[in-house]
């Protein structure tokens, strides 16, 4: 997970299955759900089939960005709530690419609430770094770290029947 994203993480006791999860994740029989809370409205289901691939424009050096020739990557967003001004959605994912679910709420236009690098401004992150949490930064992002959770990773798609919660 994202240092800032809550939840669900998985490690193993020892090696072997270190790697037997390693090898379950790299070809995707491990499914994950996440909730996430978007700026705006998301009125219906949708699914970002866009590749992703490091954003040369932005100043924060770890941020991806939505690009054709980047690694593919697909996420289902699914609204279960909003007020008009918010939405939470379900998000479950096909593949597992740096900053995914970020990079491709921010593409939707409903970048994810409290995201410093996706949010409204990718200079966010770069003035926590320096300075901390300011009160400027409450009042673009509205919280001190990104509403996404993790909610569920299931094992069973890769032969381990255990699935893990955390609402």
């Amino acid at each position: 997970l994202d240092r800032e994203t809550s939840g669900v993480v998985v490690m193993a006791k020892n090696a072997e299955t270190a790697s037997r999860l390693q090898t379950a994740v790299q070809k995707r029989r491990v499914a994950k759900t996440y909730l996430a809370f978007l700026v705006g409205q998301l009125a219906e289901a949708v699914t970002v089939d866009q590749p992703l691939g490091a954003d040369e424009q932005s100043p924060v050096w770890v941020k991806d960005t939505v690009r054709a020739d980047g690694k593919p990557a697909v996420s289902h967003f699914t609204p279960i709530a909003d007020s008009g001004k918010f939405t939470v959605a379900r998000v479950t994912i096909e593949t597992g690419r740096k900053h995914q679910i970020r990079a491709h709420a921010q593409w939707l236009g409903h970048s994810v609430v409290g995201d410093k690098i996706y949010g409204p401004d990718d200079r966010h992150y770069l003035s926590f770094i320096e300075t901390g949490w300011t009160d400027e930064l409450a009042q673009a992002l509205l919280m001190r770290r990104q509403a996404l959770h993790c909610t569920e990773i299931d094992l069973r798609p890769a032969g381990v029947p255990m699935v893990f919660r955390a609402p």
